[in-house]
Parts: structure tokens; C-alpha cells; sequence
């Protein structure tokens, strides 16, 4: 019987220490992060989201490459997965093969209960916005009636500046859609110090795409989520507790210094047809 797979774009399952965004198609444990790329991403997304319950072959074919595959196949990339586990020195998940019959992503610490809702054990954190007025006003329509109140929206970034000089926040959304970079140029900012804002704070971007460039930005500069518009507050809610829970140590300022904001070429990446043809 094929296990339901639910799994959205914007997803983070969090198992333990551990958490597999479905949006970075990467893999965080503690203060290490790796890429997986999209097809493996799904795959230890969807083992993940069923930890510690035997997944078949059949099942995993068709929730991850959406059609039969070879055992082969399927062996490959889970021996990959292997390996990128032990290179971010994980030491709670691990994936067992079970003859004949699957495969098991084990994670004695964990529950049922604790992964289909690691919200439940994160507080929200307090955060800030920087976005377009359209987008600023959707949420304080939001806040107006009771969602997303630890949330402050900004579409001035001068006004965006004076706040952050409090340090009063644990992680900064920013549009990196907006007009002349200014969303990336931000982002690259904060991470290099130029701001008042503490350079190690979380910060979550927001895109209309997950174009490979933004991807590409996102992981060199240490941003911890990315959210697609149209925006979505429980998704945004959702990435802002994953991202603040997360770990990362920082760069030195030249690695970021290096990274450019000018973000030319948009290449959509479609998770489900990137599976579709692996």
C-alpha cells in the first residue's frame, strides 16, 4: 500500500537534530549543512517523513521518481545519502536496507507524534520583514486579525536599518525579488556585518521561483529558507521556527564579499519533474 506523501516545495521535516528543506534541497544537522540536490532531497524527505516505519521499494519509487525504477537506482541514492549523513557528522539518523521488503530511516529519539509536528516544540520567534508594500500589506492584514503578531514588516529599508539596530530579533524575511537587488544586497550585507543587525541572525528569502541562481545565493551566503510567493503565512511560519532552530557557523567576511547580488538568469527548478527524470 503506497504511504501518503504530502510533502510540499516549502517543506522542512525535522526529525531530531536533523532537518531536510525541501525548498534549499538541503540537509541540516546541528551547525552543518549539505546539498542533496532535488531527487535526493525527496527521497530522504519522504524516508524521514515516515522515520521509523519500513518503506517498500514500489512505495518509494513512486513517491520519489513518480514512476517503477530500478533497485539499482534506488540502491545508488541511498548509498548517497549514507555518505552525506556521515559528512555532517550525523550520529541520530540512520537508513537500513530490510530484505526483500525496503528500506527504514531510523531515529530511536524521535516519535510519530514529535515529527508531524516539530512546531510544537519550537517558540515563534521574533522576526522581521522586507518586502514590497503589497506583499507588507497582505501581512499586516494578517497581524490585524491575530496571525503572525512576533512578525514586523518593513518595505522602507532605511526604516528596515533603525529597526534592526535593536538586535531584538531572531531572524530577518527578505524579499530578494525586489527592485535594483536591494532584497540580496541586504542579505549579503547582514552576513558581512554591514548592518546593525547581528551577522549570524537567520535570515529566510522570498521568491516568486526557485531559480538555480537564488539557490545557488542562498546556500554560498548561509541563508537558512526560502519561501514562494504567493506567500503562504503558515508556511512562513513554519520556515521562520525551522530556520531560527537551525545552526550555521559563520564564514569569513571575503567568502561572502565574493558572492554576487546581480542575479541575471532565472531557471525554475520543478522538483517534481527533476525527479521525473532521475
Amino acid at each position: 500500500m503506497l504511504l501518503e506523501d504530502d510533502m510540499s516545495f516549502n517543506d522542512v521535516v525535522v526529525v531530531g537534530p536533523l532537518a531536510v528543506d525541501m525548498s534549499q534541497n538541503s540537509i541540516t544537522f546541528k551547525d552543518r549543512t549539505a546539498y542533496l540536490g532535488p531527487l535526493r532531497t525527496h527521497l530522504l524527505g519522504y524516508l524521514c517523513k515516515h522515520v521509523n516505519q519500513v518503506v517498500g521499494r514500489d512505495d518509494l519509487s513512486e513517491a520519489v521518481w513518480g514512476r517503477s525504477v530500478s533497485d539499482h537506482t534506488i540502491n545508488q541514492h541511498i548509498s548517497q545519502l549514507r555518505k552525506v549523513l556521515t559528512t555532517v557528522n550525523n550520529t541520530e539518523l540512520t537508513i537500513a536496507t530490510i530484505p526483500k521488503k525496503g528500506y527504514i530511516a531510523r531515529c530511536e529519539s524521535v516519535t510519530e507524534l514529535n515529527l508531524l509536528k516539530p512546531e510544537a516544540k519550537l517558540e515563534h520567534p521574533k522576526a522581521v520583514l522586507f518586502s514590497d508594500p503589497d506583499t507588507c500589506e497582505q501581512i499586516q492584514s494578517a497581524k490585524a486579525e491575530g496571525e503572525l503578531k512576533y512578525l514586523e514588516v518593513f518595505s522602507d529599508v532605511d526604516e528596515l536599518h533603525q529597526r534592526l539596530m535593536s538586535h531584538e530579533f531572531q531572524a530577518v524575511v527578505v524579499d530578494a525579488e525586489l527592485e535594483d537587488y536591494q532584497g540580496l544586497e541586504l542579505i549579503k550585507e547582514i552576513r558581512t556585518g554591514n548592518t546593525l543587525a547581528s551577522s549570524d541572525v537567520a535570515i529566510v528569502s522570498l521568491s516568486s521561483e526557485a531559480s538555480k541562481p537564488l539557490l545557488g545565493f542562498n546556500v554560498l551566503l548561509d541563508v537558512q529558507g526560502l519561501v514562494i510567493k504567493p506567500l503562504n503565512l503558515e508556511t512562513l511560519d513554519t520556515k521562520l521556527k525551522a530556520a531560527v532552530a537551525a545552526r550555521f557557523k559563520l564564514k569569513p567576511n571575503a567568502a561572502y564579499d565574493l558572492v554576487p547580488t546581480r542575479l541575471e538568469t532565472k531557471v525554475s527548478v520543478n522538483l517534481a519533474a527533476a525527479c521525473a527524470s532521475n
